[in-house]
């Protein structure tokens, strides 16, 4: 079993031994900043030429969240990114060398690209100083691209997990707080340019994501 299947089964232990201990519930948001690492290759139309390239940034996000958590201390949750929150970009200069298709065109190739819809389901296991936290993640990876070849590329949906340490303390009226140390891996995608006059398009392959978070949330327990 691989460790994502492992997780999965975790969370799944948790959901359904946790439902009949629930002790209170905490609404909160979280703010994160993301340092990613990330690689792909991009295989040409026409010429079929590859071209890879790697890059690594840090960025914001934010999220909300809901949890139950129990007589044992050990949580379910169930954490919302609202809004597409931009992670990175890149750009590319390029000479034109397929002569034979005039839609293939010299100049820079722009993109943002973003994490959308990022829906999270986690548990969290106490231990000695804090907590464990395991969870997996659906969402979509929006591209914004600028394009002088005249390809656009649409978007994707891929899975996530995620797995880290973290601590938590009460404040006064009933708040909680939590800092949290977390490695996430996004799955890999492919992303089809648009089709030209000689049917025939770019392919973006983007290898599996890699993101360290620091994440700080507060919560008001009910």
């Amino acid at each position: 079993m691989n460790l994502k299947k492992q997780l999965f089964a975790i969370l799944s232990v948790f959901l359904l031994s946790g439902a009949s201990a629930l002790a209170q519930t905490n609404l909160g948001i979280t703010l994160s900043g993301v340092s990613w690492d990330a690689s792909g290759k991009e295989t040409v139309k026409s010429s079929g030429a590859e071209n890879t390239k790697s890059d690594s940034g840090v960025a914001p996000l934010a999220s909300v969240f809901i949890e139950r958590v129990g007589d044992t201390g050990a949580v379910i949750g169930l954490d919302i990114v609202p809004v597409g929150q931009k992670i990175g970009d890149a750009s590319n200069a390029r000479t034109d060398t397929d002569t034979d298709d005039s839609s293939d065109t010299a100049g820079t190739n722009k993109v943002d690209v973003k994490f959308d819809k990022m829906v999270t389901i986690y548990a969290e296991v106490p231990v000695a100083l804090g907590y464990i936290k395991v969870g997996a993640s659906q969402l979509t990876i929006v591209t914004d691209d600028v394009s002088a070849t005249g390809s656009t590329y649409g978007n994707e949906d891929t899975n996530a997990f995620l797995i880290g340490f973290g601590k938590k303390g009460e404040m006064a009226n009933g708040a909680v707080w939590k800092s949290e140390l977390l490695f996430q891996q996004v799955q890999g995608v492919t992303f089809n340019g648009s089709t030209d006059a000689d049917s025939v398009k770019n392919v973006i392959t983007l290898d599996d994501v890699d993101t360290l978070q620091l994440r700080f949330s507060i919560a008001k327990s009910f």
